[in-house]
């Protein structure tokens, strides 16, 4: 019952980092845990089928458990493997795929080792929300778990120490030209968010989300310019909505480039604030390389789908100079990017072709431009790909997807209704692009059987 002290052994962990014991039959999730601990927990919450508890002493540690090097580690949201070793988190993204396959699939597919490179200072973009302290003074961080109380930081292990440096220098700045930091709960002040996206060569994009367009933002923009002569450009967005929603419809620059250039498997991209970027570039090479090995066809020229496109990042780099490129994107922005980046990587209007729209547009736009697609490749956001999407990349008939996905659990699902249109897969890869937290990317190759063409 709640309140009660009871002594557990952690067994499991699961994607949000919750270590997984079991008290009388009834499973306790408690975080901030490895398996193998053996704890006493203070239980918080109690429902029918499950119960939350706090830790309260380590009697026994793990094996893989070790001292965190991050002093916030357990109060911010942003990490939650700083306290387990790196090889134990790699086998437990490893076994999140195998699960996830299992029990929400009903598929036993071969699952590969998680691949990976460094395991800090790997991010170029950062997300911070901007806040009132205790005095009503602007601060930044990053929200504690399943809250929205910003916890304060000097320095992130996952990301370049200059952009906590910009992030406080605009806390201060901010401040002194009386530019207030948003409330959530009055719907009152200025500065929300400050996004920032650092590229190969050193060089950093600003976006400002506020609430409203203040007169003196442009001062706060020519002060941090000046300072820190590495940032490119500064863009504002405009975000009116009371929801947790990060970006508004509205982005204009107000200071240097419009985008921020960057290379990737030797292409080059342009990038506008809002468009997808993977945050972990060594990682993401790797993950596009494999990717394009997966495909196998003796045919000259293919005709790739790219769905999800963002900037066209993986399209681009997947894709050769004799193949035909389709690519489908929701956000105009960065469908305009992709464009450009066509442009830059020597592509022409014959042999590339990027579309603003629905992902389930995707197919008719591609065969009304360069026929029926031989591959298609799908990355789509966490919450995977919807119904009518599979249905139509299904009756398209093509005879290999390539799904690159950010949550094994939507990616199972999906793989399972592929299976029921006539796909099979025979093994499974995931990669570590975001180390130290609970996500993993993860790689599968979808083939149509002969018997279902």
């Amino acid at each position: 019952m709640k309140n009660d002290i009871i002594q557990i052994e952690i067994t499991d962990i699961t994607p949000e980092g919750f270590g997984v014991g079991r008290n009388n039959g009834k499973v306790v999730f408690v975080a901030d845990t490895a398996v193998g601990d053996i704890i006493t927990a203070k239980i918080l919450k109690e429902t029918k089928s499950h119960s939350f508890g706090k830790v309260l002493e380590i009697l026994t540690p793990s094996p893989c458990r070790i001292d965190s090097k991050c002093p916030v580690s357990a109060k911010c949201g942003g990490c939650c493997f700083s306290h387990i070793s790196y090889e134990a988190e790699l086998k437990l993204k490893q076994n999140f795929v195998k699960q996830a396959f299992a029990r929400i699939g009903g598929m036993d597919i071969k699952v590969n080792e998680t691949r990976f490179d460094k395991s800090e200072a790997y991010r170029n973009k950062v997300q911070y929300p901007f806040g009132r302290g205790d005095s009503q003074k602007c601060i930044f961080g990053y929200y504690a778990r399943n809250s929205h109380r910003i916890v304060q930081h000097e320095s992130c292990l996952l990301q370049d120490s200059v952009f906590t440096e910009i992030a406080s220098f605009v806390s201060k700045t901010a401040e002194r030209l009386f530019i207030k930091a948003y409330d959530e709960e009055s719907a009152r002040g200025v500065l929300r968010h400050i996004v920032m996206r650092k590229n190969r060569k050193g060089e950093i994009s600003v976006c400002f989300v506020v609430f409203e367009n203040h007169k003196k933002l442009s001062i706060l923009a020519e002060e941090i310019k000046k300072e820190f002569p590495q940032i490119v450009g500064i863009h504002i967005n405009l975000n009116k909505r009371k929801d947790n929603v990060i970006f508004g419809d509205e982005t204009f620059c107000i200071l240097g480039s419009e985008t921020l250039t960057d290379t990737l498997c030797g292409k080059i991209f342009e990038i506008s604030p809002r468009a997808f970027y993977q945050v972990n570039a060594e990682m993401a090479e790797q993950l596009y390389n494999h990717a394009k090995s997966l495909i196998h066809t003796e045919k000259e020229g293919k005709v790739i789908l790219d769905l999800y496109c963002g900037t066209g990042t993986i399209g681009l780099c997947i894709a050769s100079d004799k193949d035909k490129l389709c690519g489908v994107e929701i956000i105009a922005d960065a469908v305009e990017n992709a464009k450009k980046n066509a442009l830059l990587n020597g592509r022409s209007q014959e042999n590339t072709l990027f579309v603003c729209g629905d992902a389930s547009l995707g197919v008719e736009e591609c065969k009304k431009t360069f026929g029926k697609p031989d591959v298609i490749i799908v990355d789509p956001p966490r919450k995977g790909l919807d119904k009518a999407v599979i249905e139509t990349v299904a009756k398209s008939e093509v005879k290999q997807v390539v799904y690159i996905s950010c949550d094994p659990a939507t990616l199972a699902r999906d793989c399972g209704i592929f299976f029921q249109f006539g796909y099979t897969a025979t093994e499974a890869t995931p990669f570590d692009l975001f180390p130290r937290t609970g996500h993993v990317e993860t790689v599968v190759l979808l083939e149509r059987t002969d018997s279902a063409i």
